[in-house]
């Protein structure tokens, strides 16, 4: 039997392409996000979340049946090449294979419940497969970079989860792959929870998955706004009071998963080095490989790798660099540096 898990985490849903320009070259960028918007959750009022305003952003409660459902939010850059994902709705729950029940087959729970029967996978075990399956759809070359156990988490997290029955296990991977030219950065934080059924096994499933998708110079931006949408993300009352006490005590330990799993994120990416606020910023953006310019026409912001002298953007968010101030093609503006605050 699956929780509620109001603990929301992620999904992968878009492969919008990035344009070719004939002038010019396409460079990591991340259009800078100034404001959130609240996103609440359209299908059952569970949950609500904020996410960046001006991107594509999605999600919902998405229910199998009364005991198996879960909570999903994305957001997508306008130009397509940053997706932040809260839990991936296609993931399926797990039952330990058992005599009778070999792996690969599919095990009847009752209740309409159905589980996918294979060998447990740690909460970093789980990160890499997912992670590795998932990005196969969007980028090319993909390796694994790094991956640990999170026992730190584990801990904090875990006693909370023993009082309920269950066990779970936090980790954490990191991947390197290539989109249109371009070196990208994924990372995935997974937390896997196993229910005892009886002495041969139980059953279990993925409850925590949260992960980006980024060119690298502005994944740690990523993860910084990934951060920010876990914190942000709250059961809505009213649904939780319609639930069982069993799922009210799930939504107070989602809470404070939440706030734990952001933290760990943001500090697992943060720059560090200089104590000075505009120190720092400068520091960061040459230690990063990265600077800040305007589009003077529209006032957005944009986070770009410093790999050319001049940076130009269109109407479809596409930002290419060029080796002269020479405009890539029509419909390309100019864009301004911003100095460090």
């Amino acid at each position: 039997m699956r929780p509620a898990c109001v603990a929301l985490l992620l999904l992968f849903s878009s492969s919008a392409a990035w344009a070719q320009t004939a002038g010019g070259h396409l460079v990591a960028a991340m259009p800078m996000v100034q404001h959130w918007q609240r996103f609440s959750d359209p299908n059952e009022g569970a949950f609500d979340l904020e996410m960046p305003q001006g991107w594509k952003v999605s999600g919902g409660l998405l229910r199998h049946n009364a005991l198996q459902y879960r909570a999903w939010a994305s957001a997508i850059s306008p130009d397509g090449a940053t997706i932040l994902g809260i839990n991936d709705p296609a993931e399926e729950s797990y039952a330990t294979p058992m005599y009778g029940f070999p792996v690969g087959s599919i095990y009847n729970g009752g209740g309409g419940t159905t589980y996918r029967v294979a060998p447990y996978e740690s909460g970093m075990q789980y990160a890499v497969s997912w992670g590795t399956r998932k990005l196969q759809a969007f980028c090319a070359g993909i390796k694994v970079t790094n991956k640990n156990t999170r026992p730190d988490i584990t801990r904090q997290i875990g006693s909370l989860s023993a009082s309920m029955g269950v066990s779970r296990d936090f980790g954490e991977a990191t991947f390197a792959c290539e989109k249109s030219g371009i070196p990208m950065t994924a990372y995935a934080f997974v937390s896997t929870t196993a229910i005892r059924t009886g002495p041969q096994g139980g059953l279990w499933y993925a409850d925590t998955i949260e992960a980006f998708l980024a060119p690298s110079p502005v994944a740690g931006l990523a993860a910084g706004l990934l951060a920010h949408m876990i914190k942000s993300a709250r059961p809505s009352p009213a649904w939780v009071a319609r639930q069982s006490q069993t799922n009210l005590d799930v939504s107070r330990i989602a809470t404070q998963t939440n706030a734990a799993i952001s933290d760990s994120i943001m500090h697992g990416w943060e720059a560090k080095g200089a104590t000075d606020d505009r120190l720092r910023e400068q520091r960061s953006r040459e230690q990063l490989g990265i600077e800040v310019y305007a589009d003077a026409a529209t006032g957005t912001q944009y986070t770009v790798a410093n790999t050319h002298p001049y940076n130009w953007v269109n109407a479809g968010d596409t930002v290419v660099g060029t080796d002269t101030d020479t405009s890539p093609g029509p419909g390309f503006r100019r864009l301004n540096r911003v100095p460090p605050q």
